[in-house]
């Protein structure tokens, strides 16, 4: 494995705030790693991020810091908002195969990959567009760790319905508002993959990239969490935080960056 992320800063990026799924820290990953590998400016870094959603977690934040963002999903309401909502980026619905020939310095694919039938299929159909010395990021969730373990269980007891209740009830309590918040994608296809560390780095090698560095997202991000410990002053760094002191496999969540085997 490189080693020129291996001491990469742990300072946050300005763009976007810290949440339970490690967001802030995603961003910043990303941020870093094109710094470490591109001496240039961010305006002379084409991103082209894979799977977009509406943008408001990855592709307007690097847009916003000056990156010559595109973003492609399949999924049209997300075009839709991300245009909308993003001044910087540009947005494109459809397939990535469908996008004009072009290299781009960095490619992302984020959280995508575990709602395909054929995650291979997509990895192979977004490497034409990665330069030969461009860098590709993938994140995923542990298959196996606690995002998808907690997610089931609430679904299987349907404490959706409690805490939405719950909730609703409060807020007309005390008279109150939710807030509007923008979410990364209005997709809501479900997960079809669960993957394994070995799974992936082995996918990884099958099309002849290198492993550049790895990093974990944070414990605990599911939705009875969520809506528990997350609510603990501090609970939410401490959370990012610890998933660097622990073993990968013991994290909801990964981040990779590759390149092309040279």
């Amino acid at each position: 494995m490189s080693s020129f992320m291996k001491a990469q800063p742990r300072q946050p990026v300005a763009g976007l705030a810290e949440n339970l799924w490690g967001y802030q820290k995603r961003l910043g990953f990303i941020v870093h790693g094109v710094r470490a590998w591109h001496d240039r400016p961010p305006s002379a870094v084409s991103v082209l991020d894979v799977g977009c959603g509406t943008g408001a977690q990855l592709a307007i934040p690097l847009a916003t810091l000056g990156f010559d963002v595109t973003g492609v999903d399949t999924h049209e309401g997300s075009i839709t908002t991300a245009r909308a909502f993003g001044s910087a980026g540009n947005f494109v619905h459809g397939q990535v195969s469908e996008l004009p020939p072009r290299k781009y310095d960095v490619v992302i694919v984020c959280e995508v990959l575990e709602h395909l039938d054929h995650p291979e299929s997509l990895l192979a159909e977004t490497l034409p567009y990665l330069r030969d010395d461009g860098l590709l990021f993938i994140t995923v969730p542990n298959g196996y760790g606690e995002f998808e373990i907690d997610r089931r269980l609430y679904r299987a007891l349907r404490l959706d319905i409690l805490f939405d209740g719950l909730y609703r009830g409060l807020r007309l309590l005390l008279r109150r508002q939710s807030r509007p918040d923008v979410a990364g994608s209005q997709d809501e296809s479900d997960h079809v993959q669960r993957f394994t560390l070995g799974r992936l780095r082995r996918m990884f090698s099958e099309h002849r990239l290198e492993l550049c560095a790895e990093r974990a997202t944070s414990v605990a991000s599911g939705p009875l969490v969520a809506h528990t410990l997350a609510r603990i002053p501090g609970f939410i760094e401490l959370n990012t935080r610890l998933a660097d002191n622990l073993p990968m496999w013991a994290s909801s969540a990964w981040m990779f960056v590759l390149r092309r085997r040279q």
